[in-house]
């Protein structure tokens, strides 16, 4: 194979490699995506070239709607939004760049930099975790069960190392034993896992919820004169709910809350007076800053919550003092100006049940979780709307599932347009509505007072095995994940 072909390859494996994801969830693909990956590094000189051509077309094929959403919302022409995303996408692709070094490394040294470099996306430049490997494996019953233990990324790393080990089990016969064996190994202790696992704290009673989708396409949104249409919508829904806590979508009403009309005000009053709790997200004004909020209203007292991690470029934009002049030519985003609150929040206690809640995007970041950490049960209120019908939404539902697998608690989630769900503390989807329809969706929440070992030590344990992966060359073992010798390129891998 020339090295023209080793590169069309590596743009062709990182355009599938989406497919591993919700809404296709081909969980087993990058078994063999990735063995052929370092195949091609391994018979071609230009690694850094495959790296950033495998990561560039894995982000852009996974992350196109960006576009869509910028051109079609931000008020961005559609040059302006390819050029901003493909920017980004670059920015991202540069994360697969330990590959390029995994002949000077051991492929076991590259695969751990690679996970550690995962692990700092979550964070730098206030993070943006989204497509991370170990996503992907949520309904994969081999090795789910880890994500109690290392969490998403080392379920990343698991990925790795088993492709790995795919891959030197063709290259060389004589480790091919060794190199299954280990394979069986970590599949069998995923359902060791399971089996050894201390039966779940649960709470004795179950909290009835009512989770409302309105349904209101983002092109309608903030039209004024679409508003009482959309109010209407929310009224009728609300009528129709019967649970105890009832929950709306993020910003379901597109009015600031002190400007809410006196029907919608009078149905919420109503819940109220039946002993409901009802959860509203919306637009907050304080001294004139704004935020991205939700009311928790109930008949003695209101709770509020709001947005910490807000969205770089939707809900603020970063260095205006620099860029504003930039921002104001390109962009046009609604109430793209939130600040976040000076007081941190605090669980939320409904029916003496302690409630972890987040907004939007901010579910994706562990530390939305970490913050809660005597929560039970978590909420999340999402508008999804802005990606209309591509895979964003069940991406974005994907990875609450991985949270909820990560600490053994169950989430709700109310969306405007999906997906509108109920996963249960193992991180299975128990209920969900169909997406850009409008509707209630009726629940019976198990709530767990369970600690899992991510739970108590985060990254710590997965911090532990990078550390040694990095030193194993020193030992016997690490020359099995070494490859020192070139394959042919007559191989028919």
């Amino acid at each position: 194979m020339t090295s023209s072909l080793h590169l069309i390859w590596a743009c062709l494996l990182g355009s599938i490699f989406v497919f591993s994801f919700l809404p296709f969830d081909l969980f087993f693909l990058p078994y063999l995506i990735f063995p052929a990956f370092f195949f091609s590094l391994d018979q071609s000189d230009k690694k850094l070239a495959i790296s950033i051509l495998f990561g560039f077309f894995f982000f852009s094929t996974g992350l196109y709607w960006l576009i869509l959403c910028i051109d079609n919302y931000g008020g961005a022409s559609l040059t302006n939004a390819v050029i901003i995303c493909s920017i980004f996408y670059v920015f991202l692709s540069l994360f697969f760049l330990p590959f390029a070094f995994f002949k000077k490394l051991s492929l076991l040294s590259a695969i751990a930099l690679f996970v550690i470099l995962e692990i700092i996306r979550e964070y730098l430049f206030t993070g943006f975790p989204w497509l991370s490997i170990g996503f992907s494996q949520t309904n994969n019953p081999l090795v789910n069960n880890y994500y109690e233990i290392i969490g998403s990324h080392g379920v990343s790393l698991l990925v790795l190392v088993i492709s790995a080990l795919l891959y030197i089990s063709f290259l060389n016969k004589s480790k091919r034993k060794l190199s299954l064996f280990l394979i069986v190994l970590i599949i069998s202790t995923n359902f060791l896992i399971h089996l050894f696992k201390p039966e779940p704290t649960t709470e004795d009673n179950n909290l009835n919820i009512s989770l409302l989708q309105g349904n209101i396409s983002q092109a309608i949104k903030w039209d004024s004169n679409k508003v009482e249409k959309q109010i209407n919508v929310y009224v009728d829904l609300l009528n129709q709910a019967k649970g105890e806590v009832i929950i709306f979508p993020e910003t379901a009403i597109p009015l600031l809350y002190k400007n809410y009309p006196k029907n919608f005000n009078e149905a919420v009053e109503n819940k109220i007076n039946e002993n409901k709790s009802v959860i509203i997200g919306s637009i907050f004004e304080d001294n004139g800053h704004y935020l991205n909020g939700a009311i928790i209203k109930e008949k003695n007292f209101d709770q509020y919550y709001f947005k910490e991690h807000l969205v770089p470029f939707g809900e603020y934009f970063p260095l205006t003092e620099y860029f504003g002049f930039l921002y104001e030519k390109i962009l046009d985003i609604p109430f793209s100006n939130l600040t976040p609150p000076e007081i941190k929040n605090n669980v939320i206690n409904i029916n003496d049940v302690n409630v972890g809640l987040n907004i939007c995007y901010e579910d994706i970041f562990k530390t939305s979780y970490d913050k809660f950490n005597e929560a039970d049960l978590f909420i999340n209120l999402t508008n999804d709307a802005w990606y209309d019908r591509s895979p964003a939404a069940h991406q974005h539902l994907q990875i609450a599932q991985a949270r909820a697998m990560e600490y053994q608690k169950p989430i709700v989630r109310a969306t405007n347009t999906g997906v509108t769900a109920y996963i249960d503390g193992n991180g299975m989807i128990q209920n969900q509505l169909p997406i850009f329809t409008t509707g209630v969706l009726e629940l019976s929440a198990q709530t767990s007072e369970s600690k899992t070992i991510f739970t108590k030590y985060g990254y710590i344990p997965l911090y532990i095995i990078l550390f040694f992966m990095f030193f194993a060359n020193k030992v016997t073992s690490s020359t099995l994940l070494k490859v020192k010798k070139k394959v042919k390129s007559q191989s028919n891998f």
